[in-house]
């Protein structure tokens, strides 16, 4: 077996996309040849970041070494409502680099590795990075999910953009390959830096796993059902837009008996006094965060799967991984989506519609038609849509992302 060091601050049992696609993707690692070790948060039980408590499954040639924080007692979490600032240097994780940096540098000298990954967000993962990189000079994979100081989602002053900055392009300059989830990301990070960086970029997609589906039901009669997965960021991104286009059919004609949507994540009960307030609140639910079974359970009852992103000026880079965890299930997609970028690109692909999520017209028009379509019976996914979503299997995403890792890891690689 190769070994393999990792660091993800977010593995099981915290909830979140980061720990579900680092977990896969390592487990999957191993049926490749990979024993991997992956230091990582050691979450409180019943704390913020594992507030169910429950024991994670086991995952097969994974290891976790789990590393305490903190983050999570009461004076820092206080201090940072109070200076919300304190957890943009570069984010509130920082205070985990040192310890967790220790833990991977012994893990690495009891048992050495071919090399290590540093999977972000959050960008402190990457800090830990740098750290075992001067201490062992081990080969090093940084995996980028999203862009950093490139993001717009990035709220800092100017103070702690620059140091963001050099943070970011210190870990392109060490990192002997970066992993992107997609070319739009991976054009606009690396665009900045020199050709000689730019070459060692690399684009990996997040990949589905078949295994977490749900076991096939047929359909309960009743409305069409839409369904969200994920969170919402307040005057980012948000389901205003939706609601607002799903007022206004209600008023030209009543939706009550012909459409459920319902919201499912961190944040989204924060719009639930404005579906109300916008009349539509008989057909829309929001529910908090749930265990992934759960999750995966509503998603699997959906007619069709949303994904809403945040308005963009330009090109979006961003590919969520839960557009491509919705391609195992075969539904048609509704994107509320810049219309040009990540997202869009494939959900065109698949023939799925894409929509400017600011478009409110537009947007209601769209689900007129998939409501007509829905009662003619004609609600399917494409001929293509198959052959597009194979290539996000996560046996084809690791066998890349293995491929990268044998060849950065080689001699002289």
């Amino acid at each position: 077996m190769r070994r393999l060091l990792a660091v993800s601050w977010e593995m099981p049992p915290m909830y979140g996309p980061r720990a579900t696609q680092v977990s896969r993707t390592l487990e999957h690692l191993g049926e490749l040849g990979w024993e991997s070790t992956v230091v990582c948060l050691a979450p409180r039980r019943g704390g913020p970041h594992w507030p169910d408590g429950r024991d994670p499954a086991p995952l097969g040639n994974v290891r976790r070494v789990g590393v305490p924080s903190r983050e999570e007692s009461l004076p820092v979490r206080a201090a940072f409502r109070l200076v919300p600032s304190l957890r943009r240097w570069p984010d509130s994780e920082r205070l985990w680099v040192a310890p967790a940096a220790r833990a991977a540098i012994r893990e690495a000298s009891a048992q050495p590795p071919l090399g290590f990954v540093t999977f972000a967000q959050p960008w402190s993962d990457h800090l830990v990075g740098l750290r075992i990189r001067h201490s062992t000079s081990l080969p090093w994979v940084a995996h980028f999910s999203d862009p950093w100081t490139d993001s717009p989602y990035l709220r800092v002053n100017g103070s702690q953009r620059r140091a963001a900055s050099r943070m970011e392009a210190e870990v392109i300059r060490q990192a002997d390959a970066i992993v992107f989830v997609n070319g739009q990301t991976a054009d606009l990070v690396m665009r900045k830096f020199p050709a000689s960086w730019r070459r060692k970029a690399h684009v990996v997609p997040h990949g589905f796993d078949r295994r977490r589906l749900p076991p096939a039901a047929p359909r309960e009669p009743g409305p069409l059902r839409l369904v969200y997965t994920g969170r919402f960021y307040r005057g980012i991104r948000t389901p205003l837009p939706l609601l607002r286009a799903l007022a206004d059919l209600d008023r030209a004609q009543p939706l009550g008996a012909r459409l459920a949507v319902q919201f499912i994540g961190p944040q989204v009960q924060e719009f639930e006094a404005a579906a109300r307030e916008l009349g539509v609140g008989g057909i829309v639910s929001f529910a908090p965060r749930r265990p992934i079974e759960d999750v995966l359970a509503a998603a699997a009852r959906a007619d069709v799967l949303l994904v809403i992103d945040a308005p963009s000026a330009g090109p979006s880079p961003f590919l969520p991984s839960k557009l491509v965890d919705y391609l195992m299930f075969r539904k048609p997609i509704l994107g509320l989506t810049p219309v040009e970028g990540a997202s869009a690109d494939l959900l065109r692909s698949l023939a799925c519609p894409v929509v400017a999520p600011d478009d409110v017209r537009a947007i209601g028009e769209t689900v007129r038609v998939l409501l007509d379509r829905a009662s003619r019976g004609e609600l399917h996914v494409s001929a293509d849509f198959d052959r597009v979503a194979e290539s996000f299997d996560i046996h084809r995403t690791t066998e890349r992302f293995h491929g990268i890792l044998v060849r950065t890891f080689a001699p002289g690689g």
